[in-house]
């Protein structure tokens, strides 16, 4: 089995469970024993400053918003480049914290590029590649430029682009697809 952590699992257009329509998920885990992810486009109206006071048990006065990363109920992780405040590398230059303290640190320091996500999505063993039999999910390593876009509303389509994936292409109605979508 190959991991898909570090990558970015892109929701095909045909995938119509609600939640994770037209989803990217930063995939955080994957190997026999099921994998975990946190979905990165869809943002809540909830910031680090409104819930500060309730998790932390201090007031920030960050409005960060918060992204929803799935369905599955659980802890607050941050996104970041700090190294030294990073509990797990993602891929080079990313790191992912749950880290009470450490979480408390980035919230006062406040870097940026970071995400503050809530919640998780999550496959038991064999139940992700199941899911790719059926031709709900793509793939595409993830980079830090995807991962800390400003465009959510846009990110989808340009992850779908960037995935050269041509059943996507096909789904989206592309007729025709550039040798170098740069130049479009």
């Amino acid at each position: 089995m190959k991991s898909l952590a570090g990558h970015l699992l892109i929701a095909a257009p045909e995938l119509l469970t609600p939640f994770f329509t037209k989803t990217v998920i930063l995939m955080l885990q994957h190997d026999e024993t099921g994998a975990m992810g946190l979905v990165i486009n869809r943002p809540t109206e909830a910031t680090v400053a409104g819930i500060s006071e309730a998790v932390l048990g201090e007031s920030s006065a960050w409005e960060k918003v918060i992204r929803l990363g799935g369905p599955v109920p659980g802890p607050i992780v941050a996104l970041h480049t700090r190294e030294d405040l990073g509990d797990a590398p993602v891929i080079p230059g990313l790191f992912s914290t749950v880290d009470a303290e450490r979480f408390r640190t980035l919230v006062r320091e406040r870097p940026e590029p970071s995400l503050v996500v809530a919640n998780y999505s999550g496959w038991g063993p064999g139940q992700l590649e199941s899911e790719f039999a059926e031709d709900s999910w793509v793939t595409l390593p993830a980079d830090l430029d995807l991962v800390f876009t400003d465009s959510l509303d846009e990110l989808w389509e340009k992850v779908v682009r960037k995935s050269g994936s041509r059943r996507l292409y096909q789904l989206l109605d592309i007729k025709e697809i550039p040798p170098d979508p740069r130049l479009n």
